[in-house]
């Protein structure tokens, strides 16, 4: 039957696991503003699904791109990846792994 997962709501920043299943799992995360995460490979296939805020993606050695709610960006395994927020106000967005 059916699971039910719950997730906070906040504006205050977390990263949370919502669910893990054998090769897929969905976090949920929210970034104030002035939060990068360091550089680093994905470990996985990485789809971000950004629900509020704009998110600053940067691939390798490229420039960053913004992504705003609404949208959905997919990053393939182990490619060199930069995610923060950039902007002025909280990003929220789930963020689902699979091939792990």
């Amino acid at each position: 039957m059916e699971e039910i997962y719950s997730y906070t709501l906040t504006d205050e920043e977390i990263f949370e696991n919502v669910f893990t299943e054998e090769s897929l799992l969905m976090n949920h995360a929210v970034i104030p503003p002035g939060k990068v995460f360091p550089a680093h490979p994905t470990d996985a296939s990485v789809h971000a699904l950004i629900i509020r805020g704009d998110l600053s993606v940067a691939l390798e050695d490229g420039a960053a791109n913004t992504y705003t709610r609404g949208q959905l960006v997919h990053i393939p395994k182990g490619v060199l990846s930069e995610l923060g927020n950039r902007g002025t106000e909280p990003v929220e967005l789930f963020i689902v792994k699979s091939d792990l």
